[in-house]
């Protein structure tokens, strides 16, 4: 029995009907979309706005456009739930997970640009560039969030080093109860 490969193999040239003018194959688009026209039917409407396609390359054309509509439809849901658990636990590793599972969805779409419209071009272009302000963003969230907690700790520090001096500790004692607030081996006195 052999393994069924999920790989797809990529068409060795590009389909007539992307050949076509961009206005007809923005009607042929339109038509397998919405899912409303036969082969035999788009076949008849790209005649009628003047171009030429065979029942076979229409065919094979849909079946691709189908496939490509339910990897997406498929991608959504996975989105959808993934992005609910992200509302849960925005910081957590569900939101640095899917910023790398669409960041590995926008690599694989450009290893099928040969079929991709300038407008897809467009539109990839600003993802990756949005992958990569939401890894800024990321980076200086986490920075100011440590800022910030090593400012209370520093607070916090201070005010406990003031309480134990008053307490009567030696000096070496009280260093040493302040570095261990601020997590670090030999702290500067303040």
């Amino acid at each position: 029995m052999t393994e069924q490969s999920t790989f797809k193999r990529k068409p060795s040239r590009p389909s007539l009907i992307t050949k076509l003018d961009p206005a007809i194959k923005a009607a042929v688009d339109t038509a397998v979309r919405e899912g409303r026209a036969t082969i035999d039917e788009i076949v008849l409407l790209v005649d009628q706005l003047g171009g030429e396609a065979s029942r076979s390359s229409v065919g094979r054309y849909v079946k691709n456009a189908r496939e490509r509509m339910e990897d997406y439809r498929q991608a959504t849901q996975v989105a959808a739930v993934w992005v609910d658990k992200l509302g849960k636990e925005p910081e957590g590793d569900v939101g640095r997970m899917l910023l790398e599972m669409l960041r590995v969805v926008a690599f694989k779409t450009i290893g099928e640009i040969d079929q991709a419209s300038p407008e897809d071009l467009m539109f990839l272009g600003k993802a990756i560039k949005d992958f990569a302000s939401a890894d800024k963003l990321a980076v200086d969230k986490a920075f100011a969030v440590r800022k910030l907690i090593a400012d209370e700790a520093a607070k916090v520090a201070s005010e406990v080093v003031k309480t134990v001096k008053k307490a009567g500790l030696t000096d070496e004692t009280v260093e040493h109860i302040r570095a261990r607030i601020l997590g670090i081996s030999e702290a500067k006195k303040a």
